[in-house]
């Protein structure tokens, strides 16, 4: 079993200038795999990337721990210098931001393509 430093729990890809990010687990609930995708997102934002599109699309399961860090990331990704935009949330992860009115604090879209036009 690969140790957890070495798995990656999301991919992305470059459109246009804006980091498009999909998760490759189905469960964000344990603090260390939480600890390693945000570590990983936050690198890629160290090496440059500052708009940022997460696809929630597949993800079964969302720790409100996660939700801490994706808010420290939305923080750090603020105009002019960057901006953090969120698709395709499922019911799970749609339900732990209303139980914690954080709606209004993301730029929530419903589908990837209408995500990556509100970057132009």
């Amino acid at each position: 079993m690969p140790d957890s430093r070495e798995r990656h729990y999301f991919e992305w890809q470059d459109a246009g200038g804006v980091a498009v990010v999909r998760f490759t687990t189905k469960f964000l609930r344990e603090e260390r795999i939480i600890r390693a995708t945000f570590d990983e997102l936050e690198a890629l934002i160290a090496g440059g990337c500052s708009k940022v599109l997460i696809d929630f699309t597949g993800l079964e399961a969302f720790a409100s721990y996660a939700i801490g860090k994706l808010i420290r990331l939305n923080d750090r990704l603020q105009p002019p210098e960057g901006r953090l935009a969120l698709c395709s949330l499922t019911p799970t992860v749609a339900e732990v931001l209303d139980i914690m009115n954080l709606r209004k604090r993301f730029n929530i879209y419903p589908a990837e393509r209408e995500a990556l036009e509100s970057f132009v």
